[in-house]
């Protein structure tokens, strides 16, 4: 079976396609209605409370640099900000990205029609980079752009081209990564087409050039809480251990259906959790993963080339500061083979074995999706989205503050600043500079607010976290000790753990 060089006119066939057309219709409808149910959580928030907290763009890029992030995805909702500050229209935008994405993908890629028709349904198409709102669905949309240019002769291809790449390595580390890999394809389809080397190494310096603003940007400053400093702190047997199970977490990404919450947990790792000894059987999957994807995407150089430079790429990070120790971390890593497929139909031979072998593996990024679409719609994902209804049960005379995380949650929701008592001042976002990093350093940083708002004589007041009592009593050591703590209302049962509120009630001894 040959689906090998499939050209742009027989693609645009495939919009008369019927079928595809209800597997389309039934994508968007599903994942509509599921982004319609789903709670923003922390990290959600705390890039839109920058982004409309930001005057202009100048002070924009100056406070996303403590992010480690490039800033495509904040220059899309920053614009949204400017017309309204209702979350609801990030989701949307976030949406569309998704499932124009699909669209492209059911319509125009060389793949198999099954192939065609699971990929849209999987864990990450489908759920973590559809239906949570962050960074990475516009760096997916543009690969698959790429993809479609690829093979492609028009003028100014090459200039596009650039441009989409230089787009891609600025919506996340992982798109760096993933650019630079698909440039490794560039670059061997151009010596395959007997380009001169001199075009070569220039292609080559364009290349780093294009990744050179990306690269600054994820690189915050001195004074950042998220500074060499802190991942060399970090640095240690983790950074092997999270990066051998990514190809796990990637590839079979099911959820352990015995427990709740789901997410970023993986049934294999967590059955590893509780027998030690089963350590060895995710290690050699992940290694078999490996092996199966390359033997698949063998009769194309170029399309190995670029999983397994990707794969090195993602390597070498994760072995120096940024494990991928989460599903969304890891399953750029499932991204990259799509792509390097996507160039392998366009020109090699599509064997039976290789087809069902594909397939086999989006079979099981269905049934990883399942759990979590059902549980986000039945269960609060973030219970952020309540805090007005705490804060309600507050009478205006009395003094309400909240720690620093939860501010996210009251500036996203109420679109007001809140006084922080962690910072001891009234903010709208947060921003992880060295002003941070000391005050976490604190462990009695709560008293010390307290205390500042006493000498003003408040003597009595309420604050809003997202910490339960045992967690609170950790964070302050001497909070308990000094003052009266007692729990009067609590939203709870979120599927992100630490998006659950408490509402409580201090007052001196």
């Amino acid at each position: 079976m040959n689906i090998a060089g499939k050209s742009f006119t027989t693609a645009n066939a495939d919009l008369s396609n019927r079928w595809l057309w209800v597997v389309f219709i039934c994508y968007a409808f599903i994942s509509a209605f599921a982004i319609a149910n789903h709670e923003m959580w922390g990290d959600e928030i705390h890039s839109w409370n920058i982004a409309k907290g930001s005057f202009g763009l100048r002070d924009l890029f100056r406070n996303i640099r403590y992010e480690g992030h490039p800033p495509a995805w904040y220059l899309i909702i920053w614009t949204i900000s400017k017309f309204t500050h209702k979350l609801i229209y990030v989701q949307a935008i976030h949406w569309m990205i998704a499932t124009i994405t699909v669209f492209l993908i059911l319509f125009f890629s060389p793949f198999p029609f099954l192939s065609r028709v699971l990929i849209p349904f999987g864990y990450y198409f489908l759920f973590e980079y559809a239906i949570i709102s962050r960074n990475y669905a516009i760096g997916i949309l543009l690969a698959v752009c790429i993809c479609l240019i690829m093979k492609k002769s028009f003028r100014y291809k090459t200039l596009i081209y650039y441009v989409l790449l230089f787009l891609l390595s600025n919506t996340h580390l992982l798109g760096i990564l993933l650019a630079g890999a698909i440039h490794v394809y560039y670059l061997l389809q151009c010596k395959e087409q007997g380009k001169k080397k001199s075009l070569l190494y220039l292609h080559t310096v364009i290349g780093l050039i294009i990744a050179l603003p990306a690269v600054v940007f994820i690189f915050p400053p001195s004074d950042s809480e998220m500074n060499t400093q802190f991942w060399l702190s970090r640095w240690g047997m983790r950074n092997f251990r999270n990066f051998s199970q990514s190809p796990v977490r990637a590839f079979i990404p099911i959820p352990p259906w015995w427990i709740f919450p789901f997410w970023n947990f993986q049934f294999m790792l967590e059955v590893a959790n509780k027998y030690k000894s089963f350590w060895v059987v995710n290690l050699t999957s992940a290694i078999a993963i490996i092996f199966l994807l390359v033997s698949i995407l063998k009769g194309n150089k170029k399309s190995v080339s670029l999983f397994l430079a990707n794969l090195l790429f993602s390597f070498i990070v994760a072995m120096t500061f940024f494990t991928l120790g989460a599903a969304r971390y890891s399953g750029f890593l499932y991204i990259s083979f799509i792509v390097a497929w996507w160039l392998y139909c366009y020109e090699t031979p599509v064997t039976k074995r290789n087809i069902y072998l594909v397939n086999g593996l989006l079979a099981f990024q269905l049934f990883g999706s399942v759990q979590p679409i059902l549980e986000d719609i039945r269960f609060p994902f973030s219970n952020a989205n309540r805090v007005s209804e705490l804060i309600n049960e507050v009478s205006a005379n009395e003094k309400m503050v909240t720690d620093y995380w939860t501010l996210n949650a009251i500036s996203a929701f109420t679109d007001k600043p809140f006084f922080c008592i962690d910072l001891q001042k009234e903010i709208s976002f947060i921003i992880w500079d060295g002003h941070l990093k000391t005050m976490l350093e604190k462990r009695t940083r709560v008293t010390e607010g307290i205390e500042k708002l006493q000498e003003e004589g408040i003597h009595e007041l309420y604050m809003i976290s997202v910490n339960p009592p045992d967690i609170l009593s950790k964070v302050d050591s001497l909070l308990e000790k000094k003052y009266q703590v007692a729990l009067v209302d609590k939203r709870e049962g979120a599927i992100e753990r630490s998006s659950n509120l408490y509402l409580y009630k201090i007052e001196a001894r």
